[in-house]
């Protein structure tokens, strides 16, 4: 496993807030892989004795609606709903499907489980190659484009969905160490949202304009605070 407590321990608060109880329902394997690296952080530390985290991953083949009726549905659940009743609830899903992407967002926005949206424009991918290299709106940010930039870092020529569902493409992408890779992802994404809001973009209006856009960065600085504090 990377080691995600390397180097300087890089905290604005030297006390984070604990990640709490968490409930992620996350699209695809890659990103179910990624989370439960900080999972595995936290559950095999006995000093994280505050924080919970449940990821429930669905094969929604890329498409944000699937992840939001799951978690309907899954919450819909009486006893899921008297058991997660306390519990933060999370939607990661990518934006790149389906066509009214806005409406789904909406539909999240205004569900009861008043969930938040850990999202990455257009790919997950493009969080990940976020820990490479800077992105930026006025370059070329396609699909394509990005999944050119990950078979280059990951250097093969191929990447497969195989490769996408493997733990260890994950391993290979934080490296020796994540934590460096992982704050400049986070650096990035900052910028990305500052970018944003200065050009009057929304995520509630116009998350179609906005590429690249993540929003599981938030998500990932409140994990890797917790892990750097009480591991470090």
């Amino acid at each position: 496993m990377s080691r995600l407590v390397n180097g300087e321990r890089k905290i604005t608060n030297p006390k984070p807030e604990n990640a709490g109880k968490l409930l992620i329902f996350c699209e695809g394997h890659t990103e179910y892989n990624y989370l439960d690296y900080f999972r595995n952080y936290l559950a095999n530390n006995l000093r994280a004795k505050y924080s919970d985290i449940v990821i429930e991953p669905i094969n929604a083949e890329g498409n944000a609606l699937h992840v939001y009726n799951y978690a309907e549905e899954f919450l819909g659940i009486e006893e899921n709903a008297s058991k997660y009743l306390y519990y933060e609830k999370h939607l990661v899903f990518d934006c790149d499907a389906p066509d009214n992407i806005q409406e789904v967002i909406t539909l999240m926005k205004n569900s009861e489980n008043h969930y938040i949206l850990d999202y990455s424009n257009l790919l997950f991918e493009t969080w990940l190659v976020m820990h490479f290299q800077n992105l930026e709106p006025a370059k070329d940010n396609s699909k394509r484009a990005i999944m050119k930039l990950m078979r280059e870092y990951l250097d093969v020529t191929q990447y497969t969905k195989k490769m996408k569902a493997s733990k260890g493409t994950i391993g290979k992408i934080l490296g020796s160490n994540g934590n460096e890779r992982i704050r400049a992802a986070i650096e990035n994404a900052k910028c990305l949202e500052k970018y944003w809001r200065k050009n009057g973009k929304s995520v509630d209006r116009n998350i179609v304009q906005m590429n690249p856009a993540v929003e599981i960065y938030k998500l990932i600085e409140r994990l890797l605070d917790e892990i750097v504090y009480l591991c470090g």
